[in-house]
């Protein structure tokens, strides 16, 4: 089903570049907005986790969702805008996910990526193709001890060799980019937090599990992994080929490039200071994930900043959100900013999905609990 509002808006933006720009370039932003629905045909689709745990592939074009309901994978054409068919997974034996899965990635030739307790490549018949095991690297081959947990996993189809971790050590409270090289048994580690972002902006006890993380991101674009944070807009590209790190780093227009800390009273043991912080950091700025556009060649960004209200729904940690102002960032492929622009259409949860289908961004987008998108369209 779809919805077409199109809106075209002409928008006046300064282009930065990444280096010294003459003030007086100036360009002009073509964008259009349409939604669409997604015909369930008659099964409930997994939407609990706002599609974190699914990957557009764009070999094949279609989009596949994990669903915890029946532990399957849920086939989606999104050119016909229906599922197409799924697939169950078994929990243990020889073709065993585990019982939980928190990280997808297609990697093309009907083969996907799963991880949560076990990491490992399978069919879409459920059958286990090829498993990472971190656990079984030793500690002279650059295996973790006891203090360090793999909070994220990620594959890249260009390397189905490797395996990639974040990895958290809570003895000091950072966490790190790990390769797992299952031909040499090795795993190496990139710092991808010099400014100690992740201890910073933890709140609660430290020294302790009870604390509240902040999210970083590990995505698997083109040849290349980009590792980046919740509340900072620095990020991090890795290139397997090269074994080469890059940072990035930019000045926002329209939100801070970091949020300020300014919380007062016991974070460590009250929840609601921790609540109240919690909201201040996503009424300042939150960032989210890198997304690649093969067409156009170009990466796309959200953030995003809240405001909240004084009720809170029933089971829900943070009070209600009044507002959302959805913030788009535009870079070339080396990563240089080229433009940011709000998008006022795009007032969903800043946690959803979004990824690029045919030159165009799909953000995911609850609607009566049916599976929608807002695509938008960007035109230089």
């Amino acid at each position: 089903m779809i919805n077409r509002t199109f809106l075209a808006i002409i928008l006046t933006i300064s282009f930065s570049c990444g280096k010294s720009q003459d003030s007086a370039s100036v360009e002009s932003i073509v964008y259009s907005v349409d939604s669409v629905v997604v015909d369930s045909m008659g099964e409930i689709l997994y939407l609990e986790y706002l599609l974190q745990v699914s990957d557009y592939c764009q070999e094949d074009e279609f989009l596949y969702n994990y669903s915890e309901f029946d532990h399957s994978i849920e086939k989606i054409d999104l050119d016909r805008l229906e599922l197409v068919d799924k697939y169950p997974l078994q929990k243990e034996g020889p073709d065993g996910t585990g019982s939980w899965i928190s990280s997808l990635k297609s990697m093309g030739n009907g083969k996907l990526f799963l991880a949560g307790q076990y990491g490992g490549h399978f069919n879409l018949e459920g059958r286990l193709v090829k498993k990472f095991d971190w656990n079984n690297i030793s500690l002279a081959q650059g295996g973790m001890d006891d203090k360090e947990n793999v909070y994220q996993q990620m594959a890249n189809p260009s390397f189905d060799h490797l395996a990639f971790g974040l990895v958290t050590d809570h003895s000091t409270n950072r966490i790190s980019l790990k390769k797992l090289n299952i031909a040499d048994t090795l795993i190496s580690t990139f710092e991808i937090d010099p400014n100690g972002n992740y201890k910073k902006y933890t709140l609660g006890d430290l020294t302790t599990y009870n604390k509240w993380d902040p999210r970083v991101f590990i995505t698997s674009q083109q040849d290349e992994l980009i590792v980046s944070h919740e509340f900072s807009n620095d990020f991090y590209v890795y290139s397997p080929e090269y074994d080469e790190l890059q940072q990035v780093t930019y000045s926002s227009q329209h939100t801070p490039s970091k949020i300020t800390i300014a919380t007062e009273g016991d974070v460590i043991n009250s929840i609601e200071d921790r609540i109240n912080a919690l909201e201040s950091y996503h009424e300042q700025v939150s960032f989210g994930p890198l997304v690649l556009d093969p067409q156009n060649e170009r990466y796309y960004r959200l953030s995003s900043s809240r405001t909240f209200g004084e009720e809170k729904r029933e089971r829900r940690l943070l009070h209600e959100t009044t507002n959302i102002d959805v913030f788009l960032s535009v870079f070339d492929m080396e990563f240089n900013l080229l433009s940011e622009t709000p998008i006022p259409e795009l007032n969903t949860n800043p946690s959803a999905k979004y990824f690029v289908k045919d030159g165009m961004l799909w953000v995911f987008q609850n609607r009566d609990d049916e599976m929608g998108f807002v695509r938008v369209v960007i035109s230089e």
